[in-house]
């Protein structure tokens, strides 16, 4: 019998640490009497118990292993996946999904459709699992607080809203307001005609510095204050890939603008200083921007557009870059006017300025 005992006692190692430091000893005992009950009736009894027990054993085990790992899930949860080191490799990857589908993976199924490799349907299925990621991404850097990797998705998704949704609402005021002087060649006119599309993006930059200063749950992005400009970072290779729409041979001066885009978007990760945080982000924006520029200027000549295509429509479309950078370069100054607001509030607040 003790022989059996301490088999048994063996066996119970086994079982989860959790559990067999919770219910071990209980076990033990309900084995040990049980077994002593068995040996009262008979040596063919306690065979037929023995058995029984040895022969669920393992079947206990595996259930027990299976519900430890099922709690261990619930507790950690998707999000404790996504705690990175700043800085770190994983952090820049998680990031990237923005650059890379604006910059990488849309040119690519443009070219390989244009060449008839494949379908739209194909480029379809493609695209749309990489929004769900994007817009994944966002959930649970909303849950998370907004951390530094979320936020050129952010970025990118307030993009496509300015151009399909939000550029309606602000774009019919201006029309309404200035539709008598479209045709006139009025420099700020076209400027603000020109930024229609990204209106509603730097609305929402705007929103959330003022959100920063007035809400406990957005203070990150008064803390640090080069977040808001990350965020519209994010949005620009949404506004580059479009800028080339209806281009053909783009993909070259793309993906080189992807590079620096996403080089910038690295130093921006790995730098602690913020001074040298918003110039990666400002001199990376600016030099995307100046390639795509010279790319639509190089190749308006090889075009087959059923327009005129002559020196004015190289300058034209050049222009219209240039005016792109003009408010997205706004949209950078922003968060640095929100750094001077606040230090002005910590000065007042201050001792030294206090009647």
């Amino acid at each position: 019998m003790r022989f059996l005992c301490r088999i048994y006692n063996l066996l119970l190692t086994l079982y989860p640490r959790e559990y067999r430091s919770e219910f071990g000893e209980e076990l033990q005992m309900v084995f040990n009497s049980s077994l002593d009950d068995a040996m009262k009736n008979g040596g063919l009894d306690m065979m037929a118990f023995v058995l029984r027990e040895l022969s669920g054993l393992p079947k206990a085990i595996f259930y027990e292993y299976l519900r430890e790992s099922r709690k261990a899930k619930m507790k950690k949860g998707l999000d404790s996946y996504f705690n990175f080191v700043n800085g770190s490799w994983i952090e820049f990857l998680v990031a990237l999904p923005p650059f890379l589908l604006a910059g990488g993976v849309m040119p690519l199924l443009g070219y390989l459709g244009r060449e008839g490799i494949i379908s739209g349907m194909f480029g379809a299925f493609v695209v749309l699992p990489l929004l769900g990621l994007l817009f994944t991404l966002l959930i649970v850097g909303a849950r998370k607080g907004l951390p530094r990797w979320s936020l050129p998705s952010l970025g990118f998704l307030m993009s496509m809203l300015s151009l399909y949704f939000f550029s309606a609402i602000f774009g019919i005021p201006i029309y309404l307001l200035f539709r008598n002087l479209r045709d006139q060649s009025i420099l700020i006119i076209d400027i603000l005609w020109d930024g229609i599309f990204w209106h509603g993006l730097l609305f929402a930059i705007f929103l959330l510095i003022l959100l920063s200063r007035v809400s406990p749950s957005f203070q990150g992005f008064k803390n640090d204050w080069t977040l808001p400009g990350f965020v519209l970072y994010g949005g620009v290779p949404f506004a580059l890939w479009i800028t080339f729409d209806e281009y053909v041979g783009d993909e070259p001066y793309t993906l080189l603008a992807f590079l620096v885009l996403a080089i910038g978007a690295w130093l921006y990760l790995q730098n602690a200083s913020e001074w040298t945080r918003f110039g990666t982000l400002f001199v990376a924006m600016t030099l995307a921007m100046f390639v795509v520029a010279i790319g639509k200027v190089l190749l308006i000549p090889s075009q087959t557009w059923p327009i005129t295509i002559d020196g004015g429509l190289a300058r034209s479309e050049f222009r219209h870059t240039i005016t792109m950078w003009v408010w997205f370069a706004l949209g950078m100054m922003m968060p640095l006017a929100n750094k001077f607001l606040s230090r002005s509030d910590n000065r007042s607040k201050s001792p030294l300025f206090e009647g």
